[in-house]
């Protein structure tokens, strides 16, 4: 198999499993001439912010556990998104699913 048929399977087979798993292209079921209200782009790469305005912040923060992520300590998990200010809803980007906030101390009574 050639390297630009390998390529385009590949390819197709990351847009599948991101469309399976929610992080793919929002606008698939928009109709023609619509677009989305807002934008969802792929885990892990923050957007590329010209203004230099790039924030994060946590969503749908759970109770502590005894192991967060892939730490061994006590943290509450969570899912960390990244935008750029200047347009949160066009650039709004799911960063970790498995994210950990630290510092959480677990109480047995």
């Amino acid at each position: 198999m050639n390297a630009s048929r390998l390529a385009a399977s590949w390819a197709a087979a990351l847009s599948l499993s991101l469309i399976a798993c929610g992080g793919g292209d929002a606008s698939l079921d928009v109709p023609e001439g619509e677009a989305p209200a807002t934008v969802e782009q792929g885990l892990g790469v923050p957007p590329q912010c010209p203004n230099g305005d790039l924030i994060y912040w946590v969503e749908n923060v759970q109770a502590c556990t005894m192991k967060c992520g892939t730490t061994r300590k006590p943290g509450k998990p969570s899912t960390q998104y990244a935008a750029c200010q200047s347009n949160m809803t066009g650039t709004r980007t799911l960063i970790n699913v498995q994210y950990c906030l630290p510092d959480c101390e677990i109480v047995i009574d």
